[in-house]
């Protein structure tokens, strides 16, 4: 009997680890951006709806970023639910109202159904199985808004080089940096083909045209980016801006050094990707020894039963 005893906590615990694996790679699906799509480009559906109306209703939860950011630039250093939504490129407000739902939501319905799930197993097990869906829902919403600020980061370090090049190419011909950061957004507009970098510098627009002049309007967005490398060429960009000079060499610099660092980081998740699959490994090599082990073990106590 303890035998059996045994054997079911070891299955149930097998249970719980093939059931987190799955709440982790399926049911919150991992939106980052995979090394393949890094290296030769992604397709990402920034243009849901009509690019002027996501803007014009994204202007003003990007006030409330700004605030939020200046009052935390006079406290200590903490990053508030608005600047993690703008990280996230959550920017109008039926999103964000989803994810208050989620959070709503989630801590309620996730304990009952892993509840409900165990109750067979006993009521100790229906009680961990409680308390373990209260944490998860808890946790849930805040890991979906990480993870789809990781997947923009990324988004943002492939296209970044390409938009820099696109803004070499105007200034080149003559345009300067504000009608030419202009015509890149206008021409994002007339293709739908909006990505990460383009809708901030969309964000910057609305900035300027609401009073801020283009340098500084650079300047705050690079800093809610959250994105250190977009922050960095945003900040180039405003200093272009404001004091002008050898505009081309100064961009085309920029772009390089850009590139560089993209290439740079897709190196060093090259590298990475060896460490990142003994995870993996080592689960599988778990559950095959929870099978064999359960197996073996349940050959065992048919043997010394019959013998008894």
């Amino acid at each position: 009997m303890e035998s059996g005893t045994l054997i079911g906590i070891v299955a149930i615990m097998g249970a719980f680890l093939s059931g987190a694996l799955l709440l982790y790679f399926v049911v919150f699906p991992r939106r980052q951006t995979n090394l393949r799509s890094m290296m030769s480009g992604g397709t990402a559906s920034y243009s849901q709806s009509d690019p002027r109306k996501r803007s014009e209703s994204a202007d003003e939860n990007l006030e409330a970023a700004r605030s939020a950011a200046k009052k935390k630039a006079r406290t200590k250093p903490q990053v508030t639910l608005q600047e993690r939504f703008f990280h996230a490129g959550m920017f109008t407000e039926p999103e964000r109202k989803q994810f208050g739902q989620i959070r709503l939501l989630a801590p309620i319905i996730l304990p009952v159904i892993l509840g409900l799930a165990l109750i067979s197993a006993g009521a100790t097990y229906s009680i961990f199985g409680f308390i373990f869906g209260i944490l998860l829902g808890i946790q849930l919403p805040y890991s979906i808004l990480d993870r789809r600020a990781k997947k923009r980061g990324e988004d943002m370090l492939f296209f970044l080089p390409l938009v820099v090049e696109q803004i070499v190419i105007g200034v080149s011909s003559s345009l300067d940096i504000g009608p030419c950061l202009q015509r890149v957004v206008q021409m994002a507009d007339e293709r739908d083909s909006h990505n990460a970098v383009t809708e901030l510098l969309r964000h910057a627009q609305l900035l300027s045209k609401s009073g801020l002049s283009l340098s500084d309007a650079l300047m705050d967005v690079g800093k809610l980016s959250g994105h250190n490398e977009l922050k960095h060429t945003f900040m180039s960009l405003s200093q272009v801006s404001k004091h002008g000079g050898e505009i081309t060499r100064q961009l085309q610099e920029l772009a390089d050094a850009v590139s560089s660092q993209r290439e740079t980081k897709i190196e060093a998740k090259i590298k990475r990707l060896e460490l990142e699959a003994t995870g993996p490994v080592g689960l599988v090599f778990v559950g095959f020894m929870l099978i064999f082990t359960i197996g073996f073990g349940t050959q065992l106590m048919l043997a010394f039963g019959n013998s008894g």
